[in-house]
């Protein structure tokens, strides 16, 4: 949110909130954006019903859904869609299910169109009805009225295989009447066992009141700048002398966000924050082995929640249950490739431990009051020849936050390993990812960004007038560390490279003017939002420009990062 106004910003809102009057709420545009944060299934928006009357009743997929994951195909309009599919029913039978729309006062002219398609390929028809009802009721016998049927008789191949646009014109009526338009997703002989039914996808739903109205849009201008953030910070430490120096007694602590890792470096705090196990399982990771560790609950992560991790005996709790990989190293040689591409990511604590050893202490598991603790209670550091060389060290994740520690109290010095006795500590997202290269954990600003990639600026949903106050919302990712600014301004001033005025690095962008701003500490994702004053009919077609900046301090203190600008054009729906 905006956090100080400026004199510009309420002339701003002065001069919208001038053209206040009446206007036409009725027609709406569905996109069914943003869908879930993580990308996957999530429910269809609170303003909308689904409805299952399938003959054998509801399947395994009983209502209709939205999807922002890619799979099966793609969304035609921004990232998510609406979806159902053969599991509506169950066994062979006739599905029937309602995708609701909100309540709506129909007039004659009125339209709808829609986009919608099933999978590229496949071998069981498809139909959909679009119908209406004039009761207002989401009771499938009051559907009664069929707008336009998509491959009405059932055949193979007639239900479009890639995004195809379809409009109905509402007619008939005797006066305005409040009423609900409804997708029917009703292939008979459907379900799991059936021969028809396979799964379609709804997008883009525009609703138009007859006499008008505007639609409103977003639109990217240019591209942010500014070093691209990344999904993995660490320091790799050459040899276990240095690792020992650095780490012992000390402890690192990483905040999961939706967006990534934000992490704190805690010198001293390696023994206060240890947790002496209580009644722990030992792990048989053996020397340079992983096991599989399923916690009650699963962890919280920024890659969302992890029902299962793979503890390695070198030091690494990974994401997920597959075995740990290690590219282009092995299981005992921390390298930066070998951490920035594994197919699981983790939290590293890298080293040649080697609890097989003789004299070793264990790996071990507990979990208290929701904190998974993995502890590596005097194991054995592989050195040439063998010697007595323990470290002590404890992750301790918080399973319902997604934060974790890494306490370290002991780690030995031994740089004797014929394979050599370096560490690596530090995070990283599942699969490949960019090099940031090492830092010092102890006094680098510590951020993971989640897709990597440059800033970014993007309208969760579009400036739409309505009978009262509304809000243009929107969302910043990829922001480093730093004083964040919002602006938000009447004109796209089109300045493509600040770096001409000394304010920027090349490439970054000024796509608003600053008639509005307001300031923020960044770092990872930052919504924000703009007003809006209710009834003003004639604010239809205005434009406003936003964008958000960064002042990153570990540049200098005039370095102005940005996102790319986004017009906003307000529509009525």
């Amino acid at each position: 949110m905006l956090t100080r106004l400026s004199s510009q910003r309420v002339c701003a809102l002065a001069v919208l909130a001038s053209l206040a009057g009446a206007v036409n709420a009725q027609s709406f545009f569905e996109g069914f954006e943003p869908g879930p944060v993580t990308p996957g299934v999530a429910a269809i928006p609170a303003s909308w019903t689904s409805v299952n009357n399938s003959v054998g009743g509801p399947g395994t997929n009983p209502n209709w859904q939205v999807r922002n994951d890619g799979i099966v195909f793609p969304a035609f309009g921004g990232a998510t869609y609406a979806f159902a599919n053969f599991n509506s029913s169950t066994g062979s039978n006739d599905i029937s299910n309602y995708l609701i729309s909100p309540l709506v006062t129909f007039n004659n002219g009125d339209t709808i169109s829609f986009y919608t398609r099933g999978p590229s390929t496949s071998n069981y028809p498809d139909r959909m009805e679009l119908v209406l009802n004039t009761t207002g009721s989401t009771l499938p016998a009051d559907f009664t009225t069929v707008l336009l049927t998509v491959n009405p008789t059932l055949a193979l191949g007639g239900y479009p295989n890639t995004w195809t646009q379809f409009t109905a014109t509402v007619s008939g009526l005797s006066g305005p009447t409040v009423g609900r338009f409804a997708f029917h997703y009703n292939p008979t002989a459907g379900g799991p066992a059936g021969l028809n039914s396979d799964y379609i996808g709804i997008d883009d739903v525009t609703y138009t009141a007859v006499g008008g109205g505007s639609l409103a849009t977003n639109t990217t201008l240019g591209t942010g700048c500014g070093p691209s953030p990344f999904n993995s910070f660490y320091q790799l430490f050459a040899d276990a002398a240095a690792a020992s120096t650095a780490l012992q007694g000390n402890a690192l602590q990483l905040v999961a966000t939706p967006n990534g890792y934000i992490g704190n470096w805690i010198p001293g705090g390696g023994v206060p924050l240890f947790v002496t196990p209580v009644a722990p399982t030992t792990l048989a990771v053996g020397d340079d082995g992983d096991v599989l560790v399923t916690p009650t609950s699963p962890l919280s992560t920024p890659y969302g929640p992890q029902a299962a991790l793979r503890v390695s005996g070198n030091g690494i709790i990974g994401f997920g249950a597959l075995a740990q990989n290690y590219p282009g190293t092995n299981s005992f040689t921390p390298t930066a490739n070998g951490f920035l591409n594994s197919t699981n990511g983790g939290i590293y604590a890298w080293h040649d431990y080697n609890s097989a050893e003789g004299g070793s202490g264990p790996v071990l598991s507990e979990e208290i009051g929701g904190v998974l603790y993995i502890t590596f209670n005097g194991v054995e550091n592989y050195s040439t020849p063998v010697a007595a060389n323990p470290s002590t060290l404890q992750f301790q994740l918080d399973l319902a936050s997604g934060n974790v520690i890494i306490a370290w109290t002991v780690v030995d010095a031994n740089t004797t390993s014929t394979f050599g006795s370096a560490h690596l500590v530090g995070v990283s997202a599942p699969g490949a990812s960019a090099d940031p290269s090492s830092i010092d954990l102890s006094t680098a600003s510590l951020l993971t960004v989640n897709p990597e990639g440059p800033m970014s600026l993007a309208g969760v949903n579009t400036p739409v007038q309505g009978v009262g106050p509304q809000s243009w919302n929107l969302n910043a990712t990829n922001l480093p560390v730093g004083i964040g600014v919002d602006i938000i301004g009447l004109v796209d001033p089109g300045i493509t490279d600040l770096s001409l005025f000394g304010l920027g690095q090349a490439g970054c962008q000024l796509r608003a003017t600053l008639d509005v701003t307001g300031a923020f500490l960044a770092g990872g994702s930052h919504p924000w939002s703009v007003p809006l004053p209710g009834g003003a009919p004639s604010l239809s077609g205005v434009q406003l420009f936003v964008q958000t900046a960064v002042l990153d301090f570990t540049v200098n203190l005039a370095n102005t990062l940005t996102t790319n600008g986004v017009r906003g054009t307000i529509g009525t729906f």
